[in-house]
């Protein structure tokens, strides 16, 4: 196989590849040492290992290793540009990855399984490769199956199947939305049918210990606060509690956010979500949509574009104290297309913190005219990028963050995680290498690891 026919195989094109002479003589029972701390006993067996694990001493400048039938190796010549680049050897029956992070060593083992797949008999070849993107996250939703609105599965199981999807396409972040699904203490915060704690104890355990993608909670903080969707109009708390009807503006759809029991009640969930994904590194807090913010009687002594700084702040700053960095869907600041009462004035973003990381996420499609970015960025916040399943947004939007050296992308699923999963497939990939696969590596890719 010469190395053309060779990358047109791949998903992802590896920024540096040597070809050589042979391939690589696998034994799935070969000795696996490393001085990796972290049990990574599940990726090894889908990459086809069952030799036992040995934990090694390597003294290699703060290098992590997996090496893979022989003990000793020798990286004098490696050097490492980013903290996810990984090296990799193939060489006879040895397999030999390393990385400057544990991270790093584990998206390594992750591309030896991905190529494994896609080439069937490996060629003994070097690579050292690394994203282009630094945040690499996917979001799914996870809502009431029996809601009478029309949507694809989203059962903690086919969860998993994104997250494993996800994983071993070389992202780095999976959100997880709760549409009134989420099992919190208070029985009247979640539909009855919801998720049990231990089903969600579960699947992010799934992510963290089997898969090692970093799993994110999503639970909007603002508005959509019935946690259900517009054409469903049902209310996960108001449905079952009318007698909290105060902690609402009127209809149920925000918060009633200068009363105090709704603040309490908002600190119950952020901890109850902070606790069940292990104190994640973010929270998405969504605050998208929010139609006739504002309009209780206590909070009409100000104006909305106060009242709505004032709670992102709140959130932001109770979020903070947990050592959890807020995320919020742009929307509402920028573009107020979903504004049906109340448009944001423009200047309110000026108001947030700037340690908010802005989730830009449009409508429309103005091709590679996306302005959202350099709107946010101009004004001192960190921004990623969602597009939906459409190709051209999404080549787009990965070359507007490559270029401007923005934090990252988030590929939304919403109601159709079924329909995008090529769409999962293809962000993936354009992150690491710029480079659109070939459309039969997606299909295969997604034959293989979403199921």
């Amino acid at each position: 196989m010469t190395k053309q026919e060779l990358l047109k195989k791949m998903l992802i094109e590896p920024k540096e590849l040597i070809l050589k002479e042979g391939t690589f003589k696998k034994d799935k029972n070969a000795k696996v040492f490393t001085n990796i701390d972290t049990d990574f006993s599940y990726l090894l067996e889908l990459a086809g290992f069952a030799g036992k694990t040995e934990n090694v001493y390597y003294d290699l400048g703060g290098t992590y290793v997996i090496a893979i039938g022989e003990k000793d190796v020798d990286l004098a010549e490696v050097d490492f540009y980013d903290d996810e680049e990984y090296f990799m050897d193939i060489n006879g029956d040895n397999l030999v990855i390393a990385s400057a992070t544990v991270g790093g060593a584990l998206l390594g083992l992750k591309a030896f399984i991905r190529m494994s797949e896609e080439l069937g008999e490996m060629p003994q070849m070097t690579i050292q490769d690394y994203p282009n993107i630094p945040f690499r996250a996917v979001h799914t939703c996870v809502f009431r199956p029996d809601d009478g609105s029309e949507k694809e599965e989203s059962h903690p199981e086919y969860i998993k199947k994104m997250i494993k999807t996800a994983a071993i396409s070389g992202y780095n972040h999976i959100f997880v939305e709760f549409w009134g699904m989420f099992p919190y203490s208070l029985d009247y915060a979640h539909w009855p049918n919801a998720y049990t704690k231990e089903e969600i104890e579960d699947l992010v355990s799934f992510a963290i210990d089997k898969m090692h993608i970093t799993p994110i909670p999503a639970q909007n903080l603002t508005s959509h606060a019935g946690w259900s969707r517009i054409i469903t109009r049902k209310h996960t708390v108001l449905d079952q509690r009318p007698d909290l009807e105060d902690m609402y503006i009127p209809g149920g759809w925000c918060f009633a956010t200068e009363n105090p029991k709704t603040k309490e009640f908002i600190k119950t969930l952020i901890d109850e979500l902070i606790a069940m994904f292990r104190n994640p590194p973010y929270l998405h807090c969504c605050c998208d949509k929010c139609f006739g913010f504002g309009s209780t009687e206590e909070d009409r002594t100000m104006s909305a574009d106060v009242l709505f700084a004032k709670h992102i702040s709140f959130l932001n700053s109770y979020l903070s104290e947990k050592n959890v960095r807020m995320v919020m869907w742009g929307d509402m600041l920028y573009s107020s297309m979903d504004a049906l009462y109340w448009k944001c004035n423009e200047k309110t973003a000026d108001l947030l913190p700037k340690n908010i990381l802005i989730n830009i996420w449009t409508h429309n499609n103005p091709g590679k005219n996306w302005q959202d970015a350099a709107y946010f960025e101009e004004k001192g916040f960190e921004t990623v990028y969602s597009p939906f399943i459409n190709e051209e947004s999404i080549e787009s939007m990965v070359e507007v963050c490559r270029n401007r050296g923005s934090h990252g992308m988030v590929q939304t699923t919403w109601h159709k995680p079924q329909t995008a999963v090529p769409y999962v497939i293809l962000t993936g990939a354009l992150q690491w290498c710029g480079k659109r696969p070939e459309e039969d590596v997606r299909k295969n890719f997604a034959d293989t690891w979403y199921k």
